[in-house]
């Protein structure tokens, strides 16, 4: 017991220093849309409006916007308020992480276990933001271990979490349910249809608090999701046969990006090596329903639609083939586990180095290799000062091209101007901006000098003025 106490409040200090050390940093990627402008909608309206406008509503139910600005009205609307709001949630994943591992791995390897399974490395990135799919995968966890316990009240709150932080909580909540109905769900009973009934309990608040809230969106908006105006809506077109492969590429790559390759090279070992004995084992086939239904469910949006195939979209099909892996691991009889641990975590941890060349869009979000753009972009904003160039002169893209109070949580209304071949003077670009297309770096690099230039650790920064 005491031993488990201990591995929890390592793991619970460790995220709480990671928590301090990213206090300081402003709302980055899509945080600054789920998080940022939400919660300042509902901070500056005093919650009279349960709607968003329809220039940052994105169709999700935006709970977590108006948790942020609750948390900003008790204790401050604050840079270090909003990540510290973060770490509930960091430490529920903490906690039902070491109830799902335990349950698979034995006490004396518990702590090997638990350190790969949060090591995961887009867990950790979206650890370092302000970010509503760090609620997502607590609630996810949460379920899906009230699943195995068959504990319908903690269920319960898991599923209303899922289904109230995105969409995508929503259709996890569906394949928690084809879970639930494998693990709990008793064909040969002669009560089983009044058991059905009383399993969908566990399921209804949540769906009846989604569908109440769209309800109210689709009758006074006539809209759900997204309407063809709004900015997210050629990420929902789909796609045609040709897309569809390419998504299944792009899953491919997501799944073995940023050092999972690892941990899939891994997996694939020991399940040849020890393939006679895991055919016979029931927590490898429990484990191995658990990953296929949670990748087939995350899989229909992502590999169906154009743009919504960003990594932290299937965090929870990361964490599911981590567990299988980790179970995969120490219960073989290889005798080399603290070895083999300590080269996958080397294996995880080279993930947040990985920078590909500026031409490969990546995932700035999806690995620690962002916490060097915080400091690059202080640097660079002094230089323009020292320049006197007003953050109106630069162009920029996504995702500095907001209002400054949306990212530092500042009164400064201004923002950078759109980046135009011609009109624009000072352009500020990073291979942390993905939305510089080729055009717009042949334009840079042939009608533009550099003029600052800032870089660290794979990450640059560059001014540049026109010629």
């Amino acid at each position: 017991m005491k031993l488990s106490y201990f591995i929890i409040l390592f793991f619970l200090i460790l995220f709480t220093i990671l928590t301090y050390l990213v206090s300081d940093h402003i709302f980055f990627w899509d945080t600054v849309q789920l998080g940022a402008k939400h919660g300042l909608h509902f901070y500056d309206t005093n919650f009279s409006e349960i709607l968003l406008p329809d220039a940052i509503d994105s169709g999700h139910v935006p709970v977590f916007g108006m948790y942020l600005a609750l948390v900003w009205k008790v204790f401050g609307k604050t840079l270090f308020v909003s990540h510290f709001a973060m770490l509930p949630f960091l430490f529920g994943i903490v906690i039902q992480s070491f109830h799902l591992v335990k349950r698979y791995v034995p006490i004396n390897y518990l702590f090997y276990a638990l350190t790969i399974f949060l090591l995961e490395p887009t867990l950790l990135g979206q650890s370092a933001l302000v970010s509503p799919d760090i609620p997502l995968v607590f609630f996810f966890l949460l379920s899906l271990n009230s699943i195995l316990s068959n504990k319908r009240i903690l269920l319960t709150l898991g599923i209303m979490g899922l289904f109230l932080i995105s969409m995508r909580g929503g259709m996890t909540s569906f394949a928690l349910l084809l879970l639930d109905l494998y693990f709990n769900y008793n064909k040969s009973s002669s009560k089983a249809f009044w058991r059905l009934v009383k399993m969908s309990w566990s399921y209804l608040p949540g769906f009846l608090l989604f569908c109440t809230y769209n309800y109210l969106h689709y009758s006074e908006k006539n809209w759900i999701g997204y309407h063809e105006n709004s900015p997210w809506s050629p990420s929902f077109q789909h796609v045609d046969f040709a897309g569809f492969v390419k998504n299944i590429i792009v899953l491919g790559w997501r799944l073995l990006d940023f050092g999972r390759v690892f941990l899939w090279m891994l997996g694939l070992w020991f399940a040849v090596k020890y393939f006679s004995k895991f055919k016979k084992d029931n927590k490898i086939k429990e484990l191995l329903i658990i990953f296929m239904v949670v990748i087939l469910c995350s899989s229909i949006s992502f590999l169906t639609y154009t743009g919504l195939n960003a990594h932290r979209y299937i965090l929870p099909v990361y964490l599911s083939f981590s567990l299988l892996v980790i179970y995969m691991i120490f219960s073989s009889e290889i005798i080399q586990k603290r070895w083999i641990t300590s080269l996958l975590c080397i294996g995880l941890l080279s993930g947040h180095l990985w920078v590909y060349p500026s031409h490969i869009s990546q995932g700035w979000d999806a690995s620690l290799a962002h916490l060097h753009y915080y400091d690059l972009r202080e640097k660079m904003l002094a230089d323009m000062d020292s320049l006197n160039i007003s953050i109106p002169e630069v162009a920029c893209v996504y995702p500095n091209n907001s209002e400054q109070r949306y990212m530092n949580l500042s009164n400064d209304t201004t923002k950078h101007s759109a980046f135009d071949h011609t009109l624009s003077k000072y352009v500020l670009y990073s291979n942390v901006y993905n939305d510089y297309t080729d055009e717009d770096v042949k334009v840079l690099t042939e009608e533009f000098n550099i003029i600052r230039h800032h870089q660290k650790m794979g990450v640059y920064m560059n001014l540049y003025e026109q010629k």
